[in-house]
């Protein structure tokens, strides 16, 4: 993790000593940005699969289509299905749910949450 990132898959160079605590911090904050995406998608292929009574590659090809057809990033695809279902969502992701839910199989998207009540313990 040291070196730089390079897409076609060579071996990365060593960074310059000048170079090294910002692509550092450029990389550990790309590291977590993905691992919050991954949260989000994960749980959102889950929540697809489960309203839609699909598999989870239907559930991963219904949010790539999603995702495609209204030209919104897969992962905010995820986010807004997610905080909509949890109840958690501000009105940026009702929004953006407005531009997709037409893209939903027909029985749509509830807005969460189910009961409104945590029912963590």
């Amino acid at each position: 993790m040291s070196g730089k990132h390079t897409p076609s898959g060579e071996p990365s160079q060593p960074l310059r000593a000048t170079e090294a605590p910002e692509a550092l911090r450029d990389e550990v904050a790309h590291l977590h940005e993905a691992m919050g995406s991954q949260r989000d998608i994960g749980m959102a292929i889950g929540l697809v699969s489960a309203r839609f009574g699909c598999s989870t590659e239907q559930a991963w090809r219904t949010m790539l289509r999603i995702s495609q057809d209204s030209n919104t990033k897969v992962r905010d695809v995820a986010h807004t299905l997610v905080t909509t279902h949890d109840g958690t969502a501000d009105s940026e992701a009702i929004a953006l749910l407005a531009t997709f839910v037409s893209h939903l199989p027909p029985s749509g998207w509830p807005s969460g949450p189910w009961t409104g009540q945590d029912p963590a313990p």
